[in-house]
């Protein structure tokens, strides 16, 4: 509501069937917003929140239409987030999954949750 027309959420959940430890999405979708569809010259975007059923578990997608970045640099601060590192560190102990960033400058970022079936 906050941004009035300026940030459109669409979700696309294909499946439900797993569990994910509290405070993990949430914090991909602040950074999607934050750090992705705020940075555009419009401030204007679109965030995606997707699931999906693989063979060997699920994966939750929170992209963005930002402006992206280089993954292999360090922020220009040279600090990791500690949201980030919180959120891997979650899907680590709780449920034996991963978190993944694709990102390009110019191409937005996508989140990646993976999480194996138990």
């Amino acid at each position: 509501m906050r941004f009035a027309g300026d940030l459109q959420v669409r979700y696309d959940i294909a499946c439900t069937g797993f569990s994910l430890p509290a405070l993990t999405v949430e914090p991909l979708a602040e950074n999607a917003v934050r750090h992705g569809v705020r940075e555009k010259p419009d401030g204007r975007g679109t965030v995606v929140i997707a699931t999906r059923e693989t063979p060997d578990g699920y994966e939750i997608t929170v992209t963005d239409d930002g402006p992206g970045f280089d993954p292999d640099r360090l922020p220009e601060d040279g600090q990791m987030h500690v949201g980030i590192a919180n959120v891997r560190e979650r899907l680590r102990q709780i449920v034996d999954g991963s978190l993944e960033y694709r990102s390009a400058p110019g191409e937005g970022t996508a989140a990646i949750i993976r999480i194996p079936k138990q």
